[in-house]
């Protein structure tokens, strides 16, 4: 057995830990989820009984319960961003490696003083970007316009008019399902009411 692990084993140790703890939020979400369920019952049953102060504890509980439900669903998904742009970074990584390559291939393939030029002036023009995404997008276009004479389109990059619109579209969707969760409660409660009658 290595005395140190490689960084690949390191890489996949870290990923193992964040689905562990991506696996400990869903379970403690779900497990609040029942609790505010419980508390949500008993304040129904303590008010119907006339009981005011139960009722209260029980809607103090179902308060807490569902806040700090709140902040664990906010951790969460805090936690799976940050796995998404990880991600990003470790493919822009992988591309950087790749073009490294493939620049370090063209140079020993074309050593001549005009190619050295080249590579000088053009690593100078990567490093005036002041992002892997400014980056990337300066060698495509400057790769189409050599390689195919037209010049890359502004269509790839995404506008905030399209996050608005996406963000928009989720937050009606979650809306309405507030409101048929809400609609259902109701229902429940009015079939119970009923019930006890």
């Amino acid at each position: 057995m290595p005395l140190f692990k490689s960084k690949e084993e390191r890489r996949i140790e870290r990923n193992i830990q964040i689905q562990k703890t991506l696996g400990m939020f869903e379970g403690q979400i779900k497990k609040l989820k029942k609790q505010e369920a419980g508390y949500l019952k008993s304040a129904r049953e303590a008010k119907s009984a006339g009981a005011g102060q139960q009722c209260e504890l029980a809607k103090k509980a179902l308060k807490a319960t569902m806040s700090q439900r709140r902040r664990l669903d906010h951790q969460k998904l805090t936690l799976k961003i940050a796995m998404q742009m990880k991600e990003q970074a470790e493919t822009h990584s992988q591309f950087a490696k790749a073009l490294k390559g493939v620049s370090k291939t063209i140079s020993d393939l074309f050593s001549s003083e005009d190619m050295v030029k080249t590579q000088k002036d053009f690593e100078m023009a990567m490093g005036k970007a002041q992002s892997m995404e400014q980056r990337i997008d300066l060698f495509l276009s400057s790769a189409s316009g050599s390689m195919l004479g037209e010049p890359v389109e502004g269509s790839e990059e995404v506008s905030d008019a399209e996050i608005e619109g996406l963000i928009d579209s989720e937050a009606a969707q979650a809306e309405q399902s507030v409101d048929k969760e809400i609609e259902e409660g109701i229902n429940e409660i009015k079939n119970e009411l009923e019930q006890e009658k």
